[in-house]
């Protein structure tokens, strides 16, 4: 897998941020997606990560995913400016 453009851990939780350049109608695009999951240390004691979280896990893990969507949204803000305002710097 590709490293992640982002990443955003709260405790054992977080949430990745993947861009992927596609061919899109009017030319190259980035495709974002954010990949959740959760680290455990296994029974050797060697940290694993998981898709499962437990039920105090969901909060933590929301507060990774909301701020990995606030990336994502921000991204396609400023890609939107770059294309439509003469002269904007980020």
């Amino acid at each position: 897998m590709s490293k992640p453009e982002k990443r955003f851990q709260v405790g054992p939780c977080s949430a990745s941020v993947f861009a992927n350049e596609v061919q899109g109608e009017k030319g190259k695009v980035v495709q974002r997606h954010i990949v959740l999951q959760r680290a455990y240390k296994d029974k050797d004691g060697k940290f694993q990560n998981t898709s499962s979280f437990g039920v105090n896990d969901v909060p933590k893990a929301i507060v990774a995913l909301q701020k990995a969507y606030e990336h994502v949204v921000l991204e396609r803000a400023a890609a939107v400016a770059r294309e439509t305002l003469p002269g904007f710097v980020q």
